[in-house]
């Protein structure tokens, strides 16, 4: 536990305007997602998904210094990377999920035939 807490609070202490610029990001990508959806009301639990794994991905691209932060083209750069490691994530998710559950309900439907 005490190797974990130390990247969970540097995970936390994200500067307020990359937070700000990932939540801009994903949000837009939830808006245009979100008529695509079999269940538009999907889209609120995907939006916090994908916040919380493009934080994520944006810490671990400055853990392993893929991007240097001290230039503003660079930090923008990193931002857009790990917003879309998140939105991209999230929906493979969303949709392994939703695969699945129309499988046991496809699943179920033959069983009740037969």
């Amino acid at each position: 536990m005490s190797y974990l807490l130390p990247h969970l609070q540097a995970m936390f202490d994200i500067p307020m305007s990359t937070l700000t610029l990932l939540s801009i990001m994903c949000g837009g990508a939830m808006y245009f997602i979100r008529p695509h959806l079999v269940i538009p009301a999907m889209v609120f639990f995907l939006g916090p998904i994908s916040l919380f794994l493009a934080t994520v991905a944006y810490y671990g691209l400055t853990l392993i210094e893929y991007f240097p932060l001290n230039k503003t083209d660079q930090w923008l750069i990193c931002t857009i990377s790990s917003a879309t490691i998140g939105i991209i994530v999230s929906l493979i998710c969303a949709a392994a999920l939703a695969h699945a559950l129309d499988r046991s309900q496809a699943k179920q439907s033959r069983f009740h035939r037969a």
